[in-house]
C-alpha cells in the first residue's frame, strides 16, 4: 500500500494543471488558501474567467423614415447607423453563493461574485455597524478556507456601451451554456446563441413577456396575462408551448415574476399603481403570490412563505430559508424599487424600506 503524501509536498507539474481545470474565481481563492506550495502554483492572473462574452446587440438599428434626419438624435441615419454599429454588448455572469462559517454551520450568508469580486447581499446594512462583534456579522477580512461555500445559482446580465437611446432589457438567461433569452422592456423575447450575429424575436405578435427561468432543465416564460409557455428546443428550431393555466390578475398594473422554491415553481404578481411597461415609472403596491398545484395546472394563492423569503433581482429571483441565512426574514419578499432595496410582508401587507449592503467590496486574507 502507498504511503499517503501531505498536500503540501505535490509536485508543481500536478498542481498547475489542477489550478488550470478550475471553473470559478472562488475555486482559484480556496486553491491558493490551501498553503504557500498551492498559492505558489497558480496565480489569479493565470485564471482566464469565460466572461464577459461578446454578445449581438439586441436591439435593431433606427429605422429609416421620411424625414432625412432623427430629430431625436440630430443625426442622420447614416450617421445614426455608425453609431448602433459601434455598440458593444457583454454578457456577465454572476454566481451566488452560501458562506458559511465552516463546513459544519448551518447558517451562513447569501453573496454574489461577479466580475472576480465578492459583494455581500445583506438587505440590512446598519447591523454592520451597530452588530460589528456579533457571530452573525461577516468580518471585513477572512479567510476563505475558513469558510463552506455552496453555489446557489448562476444569473447572466447584458452590459451595453451605446453611443445612441436604446431600449431595456428587463431579464437575460442562458441555457445549457449555448442558448441566451432576453426578455425586453416592452415584453418581446428574444434569443440568440452564442457566436450568433443577432437575435431572433419568439412569439406571436402581441405577445408580451414578463419574466423567463431555468425550471426542472427546461425554459420556461410567463406572460402579462400568467399564462406560462415552455420553450421547446428543438435541433435547429424553437417552439412556445402553452403550459400551465393563467395565474393571477391579466391587468397592464401587474408584472409577473418567475420564482423556484424548494423545488417548486412560484409566480409572484407585483402590483403597481400605473402601467409600467415602456418607459414609465410604477410604484409597487403589493404582491401576490401562486405557487404551482403538483396534481394539475391550476395555480394556487399562497397566503404564507413561512420561513423563506424571495429575493427579486434584476439578474435572477431566488428563495432562500431564514435557517440558512443572516439577515433575512420569513414570509418577506425582497424587491428593488428606484435603486432602492424594499420588503414587503406577506403577514400584514406592509412594505418597508431596507439598505442593502452589496456595494462593500469583502477581501480573503489568504491572497
Amino acid at each position: 500500500m502507498s504511503e499517503s503524501v501531505e498536500c503540501s509536498e505535490l509536485p508543481s507539474e500536478l498542481l498547475l494543471p489542477i489550478g488550470k481545470g478550475l471553473d470559478t474565481r472562488i475555486e482559484i481563492l480556496r486553491f491558493r488558501g490551501v498553503c504557500k506550495s498551492w498559492r505558489s502554483a497558480i496565480s489569479c492572473s493565470d485564471f482566464i474567467p469565460r466572461f464577459p462574452l461578446k454578445f449581438p446587440n439586441p436591439f435593431p438599428p433606427p429605422r429609416r423614415r421620411r424625414r432625412r434626419r432623427l430629430s431625436w438624435l440630430a443625426l442622420s441615419h447614416d450617421e445614426a447607423d455608425h453609431l448602433h454599429q459601434q455598440t458593444i454588448c457583454l454578457l456577465h455572469e454572476i454566481i451566488l453563493y452560501r458562506l458559511t462559517p465552516s463546513a459544519s454551520s448551518d447558517k451562513g450568508w447569501l453573496i454574489k461574485v461577479e466580475d472576480c469580486k465578492m459583494h455581500l447581499l445583506d438587505p440590512h446594512r446598519e447591523r454592520y455597524e451597530s452588530e460589528s462583534d456579533s457571530p452573525n456579522i461577516l468580518p471585513n477580512n477572512f479567510v476563505l478556507l475558513d469558510y463552506g461555500t455552496v453555489e446557489l445559482t448562476r444569473a447572466h446580465t447584458l452590459e451595453i456601451q451605446s453611443l445612441i437611446p436604446i431600449g431595456r432589457v428587463n431579464k437575460v438567461v442562458m441555457f445549457n451554456d449555448c442558448h441566451v433569452f432576453v426578455v425586453y422592456g416592452d415584453g418581446k423575447l428574444g434569443h440568440a446563441k452564442c457566436g450568433d450575429e443577432s437575435l431572433t424575436c419568439l412569439g406571436e405578435m402581441g405577445l408580451e413577456f414578463d419574466d423567463v427561468i431555468v425550471y426542472e432543465g427546461q425554459v420556461y416564460v410567463v406572460d402579462r396575462f400568467g399564462i406560462c409557455w415552455w420553450i421547446k428546443i428543438n435541433d435547429s428550431t424553437l417552439d412556445l408551448v402553452k403550459f400551465w393555466n393563467t395565474c393571477g390578475s391579466d391587468c397592464l398594473k401587474t408584472q409577473k415574476h418567475l420564482v423556484e422554491s424548494d423545488g417548486t415553481i412560484y409566480i409572484v404578481d407585483r402590483q403597481l399603481d400605473r402601467e409600467w411597461r415602456g418607459r414609465h415609472y410604477a410604484c409597487v403596491v403589493g404582491f401576490k403570490v401562486y405557487k404551482k398545484n403538483e396534481w394539475g395546472g391550476e395555480w394556487v394563492l399562497e397566503e404564507s412563505l413561512g420561513d423563506r423569503a424571495f429575493i427579486l433581482r434584476s439578474d435572477c429571483s431566488l428563495s432562500v430559508s431564514t435557517r440558512e441565512f443572516f439577515g433575512y426574514e420569513g414570509n418577506c419578499i425582497y424587491f428593488t424599487q428606484q435603486n432602492q432595496i424594499h420588503v414587503f410582508n406577506l403577514e400584514n401587507n406592509s412594505i418597508t424600506n431596507a439598505d442593502l449592503n452589496e456595494d462593500k467590496v469583502y477581501i480573503q486574507t489568504t491572497l
